[in-house]
């Protein structure tokens, strides 16, 4: 079958067309055969930033910018295109931060835990972050003046140091250090003749420790009796102790019964007069005993025979 011109001519066009398409969204950096997704944000500055820079979550390269310009307000608007399959959540935060010193700026999707996700079109909270290069380059003269500082510093602390170290002092150090070599070197003679003195020692030590262990093992019945006995006697004592408690918590009462006039002690002790009576009565009943003891007839004349019996 034969094809006439125009056909052929239709062919060619289409094919162009194709091409074009293709290479224009290969180009642009845009998946061929994927729907994308369109989510802008907003920065303050946009150093580095431009047209094809790379979008990633985590690492993982997920689109690219698609448009950057300045807004009526002085800031960056930057609008990414991403892969239909990233699913973003409307609290994630777009940063503007360098991955490195050779590949350039980029954008890092710091993804939030919101349960509704932003569609194509929406917008993003977007946050610069400056590079330690930029920092470096903010803070560059305060560095180096920070450091010229430091180096004159160090310089005057070795010129100080060299001139403390004259030929005496650096003689006596030398000194010094050969009287500390000596030392050594004898303390280590001194180590190597009692070598056999030392070993014998800590032989002796060990075969003291293994009698003592073996001691204790053959004793441990023992031990555990009197161990036994003791939580015994520490029962008995608890005991006596509760009952002198409870004897005191008596005692106790009753001084206070006694010290509140309580009973017959209570009056006694709290009552004067009665101690006064007491007292008066106990003369008076000496008084009848030594009267008895020295004339009995007296107190008997008046009593007759058939009376008493």
């Amino acid at each position: 079958m034969k094809m006439s011109n125009e056909v052929k001519v239709g062919i060619t066009v289409l094919l162009a067309f194709i091409v074009a398409v293709v290479g224009f969204r290969f180009m642009r950096d845009v998946p061929i055969l994927r729907q994308t997704m369109e989510i802008s944000t907003h920065f303050e500055r946009g150093d580095g930033i431009s047209q094809g820079s790379i979008v990633n979550v985590r690492g993982v390269k997920v689109g690219s910018v698609s448009t950057v310009r300045l807004t009526d307000d002085g800031r960056v608007r930057v609008t990414m295109r991403l892969d239909g399959r990233t699913s973003v959540p409307e609290n994630s935060v777009a940063q503007l931060t360098s991955l490195g010193i050779v590949e350039g700026k980029s954008i890092v999707l710091q993804l939030g835990d919101s349960d509704e996700m932003v569609e194509h079109g929406g917008e993003i909270e977007g946050v610069y972050v400056e590079s330690m290069t930029e920092l470096l380059g903010n803070r560059g003269e305060e560095i180096a003046d920070d450091v010229s500082a430091s180096l004159s510093e160090l310089n005057l602390f070795l010129k100080q140091l060299n001139q403390t170290f004259d030929d005496d002092v650096s003689a006596q150090m030398g000194q010094a250090f050969g009287n500390a070599e000596q030392v050594t070197r004898q303390l280590s003679e001194i180590l190597d003749q009692k070598k056999g003195e030392i070993e014998q020692a800590i032989s002796a030590g060990s075969s003291m420790l293994s009698q003592l262990d073996t001691l204790a093992t053959d004793n441990r019945p023992k031990v555990d009796n009197i161990m036994d006995s003791l939580e015994s006697n520490i029962e008995e004592l608890a005991r006596v102790r509760e009952e002198m408690e409870r004897a005191t918590a008596s005692l106790n009462s009753i001084l206070e019964k006694i010290d509140g006039g309580e009973g017959t002690l209570g009056k006694l002790v709290n009552d004067s007069e009665m101690y006064d009576n007491l007292n008066e009565l106990t003369i008076e009943m000496n008084n009848l005993v030594r009267g008895i003891n020295e004339n009995p007839g007296r107190y008997l004349r008046h009593m007759s025979i058939i009376e008493i019996f």
